[in-house]
């Protein structure tokens, strides 16, 4: 090794640590800011045709399982805010050969099965493990998308799958069959509604389908939970004027849920004239006493809306007056639930500003409580008077626990306290808690040079180190030879 070889065993060892250090610091980088990465996600929709175009490539890249564990994560992946970009591609035009690839399909699900009747089967498991081959990538595509559907909880999901299911010649109709009895059920129920002059085939995929989830009658169709699912197949009826229909529209035409009540309104207004007897029917119910004869279907529609308006109102009125009254008593979830009881049956009160200085207060008590409920009772306060007198207040104040929120998790950002104060200039508070921020910037810089003044003369007392170590050894002069 030459001489002094401890030295370049100190060298070696000091730059590796040097490194070291090095590699820690940059695997650590500093969290992004909340506000970048909210503004982030505010901005994100659903995905565009160019990114679904490279998730779908990587189901032709690699071997059947990486093929698969690609399909998997892209059915995990894709989201409600997709669905029109996947409707788009699952109808695109598509140059395949459909009946080749047909008989194709059958063979492997044969093969699969043995020709059992009913035997189960995994369709896409089946085209990854066949050969290669440009029409069944296509289909493989599609199978993964409609998959994809359904698992989102979504009429659009629905009238996707359906519209899929009636092209390409029916090729993957009974996929699509296996998918809506297996995931997406119910929601297919608009579609099917709304779905004209179907041929005899689609016809018995429509009723097989609708006897499967026990949905074939209007009064069986309507048995939802969901009340956005309610309203769009109200509107699904509305929309064909379904007769056998109209008795079950009408029942929902006062229904204290606003999303459900305002479809059946709509609904009703499709079937016109034709809804006369039931509207009268619904008005000698809900009245108990029979509709002027004289009134036509429209102001027999506006009569019965109105009497229910008006003792829904009352019903409302009196909820408000007793969360206000819980409010001043200080039960501040007697409050809550009565307010949102309001907001929920009657969204557009003209009372509804009267809430918004009693969730104020009670927000302000529980800030010292649980940041996260008073950051809840804040944000209906917002949503209730968006554009209010205190709009500006409450805005300042969600602002400020995000960013205590932030502090408390270890993230000392002042971004977001200065979003506080561009809203609220006079917020004391975020003021203070800027300036304590600031602070502590101002003390990381410092160490942050220092520790970058300490590397500095490490790495000259390393070059120094390593000069001294590459530097030939001196040769020893020979004596001279002795005179002879």
């Amino acid at each position: 090794m030459g001489r002094f070889p401890h030295r370049r065993l100190t060298a070696a060892a000091l730059a590796l640590a040097l490194l070291s250090a090095g590699a820690a610091a940059q695997a650590q980088p500093s969290p992004p800011s909340p506000v970048a990465a909210a503004a982030a996600a505010d901005e994100s929709v659903g995905r565009s045709a160019a990114e679904l175009d490279a998730m779908l490539g990587r189901l032709t890249d690699g071997s059947a399982r990486e093929r698969r564990a690609a399909a998997d994560e892209i059915i995990r992946t894709l989201e409600r805010e997709d669905i029109p970009v996947i409707r788009q591609r699952l109808l695109a035009p598509w140059r395949a050969d459909i009946e080749p690839l047909r008989f194709k399909i059958v063979r492997l699900i044969r093969a699969a099965t043995d020709n059992r009747p009913n035997a189960e089967y995994d369709l896409l498991a089946l085209m990854l493990a066949a050969p290669r081959a440009a029409d069944l990538d296509g289909a493989i595509e599609r199978v993964v998308l409609a998959r994809a559907l359904g698992g989102m909880a979504s009429a659009d999901a629905g009238r996707a799958l359906v519209a899929l299911s009636s092209s390409y010649g029916a090729l993957l109709r009974q996929e699509v069959g296996r998918i809506v009895r297996g995931q997406l059920r119910d929601y297919v129920l608009p579609a099917l509604i709304e779905l004209r002059n179907p041929s005899e085939m689609m016809r018995v995929f429509m009723r097989q389908t609708r006897e499967a989830l026990r949905k074939v009658t209007p009064g069986e169709a309507v048995q939802q939970h969901d009340n956005a699912l309610l309203a769009e197949i109200l509107r699904a009826y509305g929309s064909i004027r379904q007769p056998d229909a109209m008795q079950v529209v009408v029942s929902f035409v006062n229904s204290d849920r606003a999303q459900v009540r305002e479809a059946a309104r709509w609904a009703v207004t499709q079937y016109g004239r034709e809804s006369i007897n039931a509207l009268r029917a619904a008005y000698e119910m809900y009245e108990g006493h029979d509709a002027n004869p004289q009134w036509g279907w429209e102001r027999t529609a506006q009569e019965l809306y109105l009497a229910n308006d008006r003792r829904r109102m009352a019903e409302v009125t009196q909820r408000l007056d007793a969360g206000l009254a819980a409010g001043r008593s200080g039960d501040g979830n007697a409050m809550l639930a009565h307010f949102r009881w309001v907001l929920a049956r009657h969204p557009d009160m003209q009372r509804r500003a009267e809430m918004v200085e009693p969730l104020m207060r009670l927000a302000r008590e529980l800030e010292s409580e649980s940041a996260s409920r008073a950051q809840a009772v804040w944000r209906l306060a917002l949503w209730v008077e968006p554009e209010g007198a205190h709009a500006r207040e409450i805005r300042a104040a969600v602002l400020f626990l995000d960013a205590e929120q932030s502090m408390a998790r270890g993230v000392a950002d002042p971004e977001l306290y200065d979003a506080v104060l561009r809203v609220d200039p006079g917020h004391a508070r975020a003021r203070a808690q800027r300036s304590v921020v600031a602070q502590d910037e101002v003390l990381r810089a410092r160490r942050h040079r220092r520790t970058l003044g300490a590397v500095g003369l490490l790495g000259v007392a390393l070059g120094t180190l390593w000069l001294l170590v590459r530097r030939p050894p001196r040769r020893a002069s020979k004596p001279a030879k002795a005179e002879a």
